[in-house]
């Protein structure tokens, strides 16, 4: 495991259904993060969008302008976006525009969380943010849920520090920490993490989001 962040992550994505034509914003096509990988055998297609160029995108723009139809993916996918995106409104808006009615939206997005820049790290929102700023376009919020508790939190946070501080050439105890002690640690974490979240949701790394272009907007 690196982060229960990107553990949680990689489970939930590995779970929703995807379909149709899948337009996955910020996604890389070379270079992936986790252990998540598309389902090519289940979908038409799986475009990228993206602004690096080294991770081959099929679009490689911004956001905020995407050159596609209106009315043309039934799944967008935002995950681990929204936080960097200096007018997330304007790159929402665009999202709606070329997601098929009755087509879905996918997004993540940190809350309890080390800033990391990618390039930039401009924001963390709460359930009620998420849904204001998604229904403000035009998507209907299906659901939001909780990634993670207080034992993630806590994890996420000391690995991410100790990551920091190994960059120090001297320090190889921190190094050896993290490489070999870090990972016992999520073991005993992970049960300690799935009860608590049963115990309180205010305490979380993020929120996974799931929203809808109905035909009512």
């Amino acid at each position: 495991m690196i982060t229960f962040r990107r553990y949680y992550l990689d489970a939930i994505l590995s779970k929703v259904i995807f379909k149709g034509a899948v337009l996955d914003i910020g996604g890389k096509k070379d270079n992936k993060r986790g252990s998540f990988r598309p389902p090519l055998d289940k979908v038409v297609s799986w475009e990228y969008l993206n602004t690096d160029a080294s991770t081959n995108p099929d679009y490689c723009c911004s956001a905020e302008n995407i050159p596609i139809d209106n009315d043309k993916f039934d799944f967008v996918l935002m995950a681990e976006v929204l936080e960097h995106l200096e007018n997330p409104s304007k790159v929402l808006q665009d999202a709606y525009r070329i997601t098929k009615f009755s087509g879905k939206i996918i997004a993540s997005m940190p809350f309890l969380y080390p800033i990391h820049a990618d390039p930039n790290d401009y924001q963390r929102w709460t359930p009620e943010r998420i849904k204001l700023e998604f229904e403000k376009v035009g998507f209907t919020i299906e659901k939001i849920t909780p990634m993670g508790s207080l034992f993630a939190v806590i994890y996420d946070l000391l690995y991410v520090s100790l990551g920091m501080a190994s960059k120090n050439r001297r320090a190889l105890k921190i190094r050896i920490i993290r490489k070999f002690l870090m990972p016992l640690l999520a073991i005993l974490f992970l049960p300690l993490d799935k009860y608590y979240a049963y115990k309180s949701k205010r305490i979380t790394t993020g929120y996974f989001i799931v929203g809808i272009k109905s035909f009512d907007n």
